[in-house]
């Protein structure tokens, strides 16, 4: 998935968000259900209020510390995480219990779904990755695939097997001159085209 700018979130922010409630809503109604506790909307509201807190708060620390939506993949861990502790912290000082077989449920549920439905659309994103641009011209359009031209060899780069009398620009020893300073620094010349 890609960033949507802070100011104006888009329909990836608002899908995230609202998948990211409803993984918390599934898990509490989940738990409630497994210990045959009512499904009414105070109940889950009552087991489900530390955890969206503790989303809130992992939705928080995303956008203050990348400056963009909780969107991306790599975004799950910190919504996960904070969500959890968040989750639990909020129980615990609510009353509510957070015997350890709940805390690893809890962390194993909201963890592969947290960051697995974000994997989904990540690996969808990436079979895909020009499925959401529209194309055309104009703002916010896909722009035409550019082309590039060969300059050539402006640098003469292609003429570096030695240094030649006839080549421009290398060296600073004067043409006439090369022969000597070679022989005193103990250079092996190159051979000259007229030597072959």
């Amino acid at each position: 998935m890609r960033d949507e700018p802070l100011g104006s979130p888009g329909r990836r922010t608002a899908l995230a968000a609202v998948l990211d409630v409803l993984v918390v809503a599934v898990f509490t109604l989940i738990g409630r259900r497994t210990h045959d506790e009512p499904l009414d909307p105070a109940g889950w509201w009552d087991t489900a209020w530390p955890f969206l807190a503790g989303l809130a708060i992992g939705w928080l620390v995303v956008v203050l510390s990348s400056q963009s939506w909780p969107i991306r993949l790599w975004h799950g861990a910190s919504v996960w995480i904070a969500t959890v502790f968040g989750g639990m912290a909020l129980r615990d000082m609510a009353g509510q219990g957070t015997a350890l077989p709940f805390v690893i449920v809890a962390t194993l549920f909201l963890g592969v779904t947290l960051v697995g439905w974000r994997a989904v659309l990540w690996a969808l994103d990436r079979r895909h990755p020009d499925s959401d641009r529209p194309t055309g011209s104009g703002r916010g359009r896909a722009h035409p695939p550019i082309e590039h031209t060969r300059v050539g060899d402006p640098l003469g780069l292609e003429d570096l097997d030695g240094p030649r009398d006839t080549t421009p620009g290398r060296g600073v020893v004067p043409p006439a001159d090369r022969g000597r300073v070679a022989d005193e620094l103990g250079i092996r010349q190159p051979r000259s085209p007229e030597d072959v």
